[in-house]
């Protein structure tokens, strides 16, 4: 079976990352930024996304820690090499 190629709007693409960033190191500007839904905007989609799966993934990395030894982060700037 071939696998279809995706295509994302660069618009979208832009607003998830921007989205992801905002919600790591400015939480509170990120929700407010995003409490006014905007489904016409393809940037402000990407956005939402972006601060969404920042919040899934600090919640699944919480889940790890409570659980015991939190698993190793391979993005840790810090980390050896």
């Amino acid at each position: 079976m071939e696998q279809e190629e995706v295509t994302v709007d660069p618009q979208y693409l832009k607003g998830f990352n921007n989205g992801y960033l905002l919600a790591k190191h400015e939480p509170q500007l990120a929700a407010q930024l995003t409490a006014q839904p905007n489904d016409h905007n393809e940037y402000f989609k990407g956005l939402v996304g972006g601060k969404a799966e920042y919040e899934k993934e600090a919640r699944e990395w919480a889940k790890s820690f409570s659980k015991g030894a939190p698993e190793k982060d391979d993005r840790d700037i810090h980390k050896e090499r």
